[in-house]
């Protein structure tokens, strides 16, 4: 397909899409509540449609330049494996508490382990660059 065609439809499709969101605003600013659904609709179909261009078109990249991105693709086996050790090692006890499934607490539990590790990660690294560059 002719990336001058794409453009033009895409640019298009911005352009309805810009137009429906307006209307449905108005509509919503002269009382119409009932247009309040179809413009969350329209709002989750573009942030689905948006964030799945971004994942294929990154992984396309991704793939066509294999050689030139191995650094990120060896961050993102990293990030995945630290996530799964974090998930391995967190408990999954809810007791005390009725309203979460052990699921979900290890699951928060990961998170924050997650979280916690790239943090101090981080800052490890930050003051390692100052010291560095002092020494430069």
């Amino acid at each position: 397909m002719d990336m001058k065609k794409l453009g033009t439809g895409l640019t298009g499709l911005s352009f309805l899409i810009i137009v429906i969101g307006l209307f449905l605003t108005i509509r919503i600013a002269s009382g119409y509540e009932a247009s309040i659904s179809p413009s969350l609709y329209l709002v989750y179909g573009c942030m689905i449609v948006a964030g799945g261009a971004a994942i294929i078109f990154g992984l396309v990249q991704l793939l066509t330049n294999l050689k030139k991105n191995m650094s990120l693709l060896i961050g993102i086996i990293g990030f995945i494996v630290l996530a799964f050790i974090c998930y391995s090692i967190a408990s999954n006890d809810i007791t005390g508490y009725e309203d979460i499934t052990a699921t979900t607490s290890q699951l928060s539990g990961a998170g924050l382990m997650l979280m916690y590790v790239l943090v101090v990660g981080a800052v490890f690294l930050a003051i390692i660059g100052e010291v560095v560059r002092i020494f430069k």
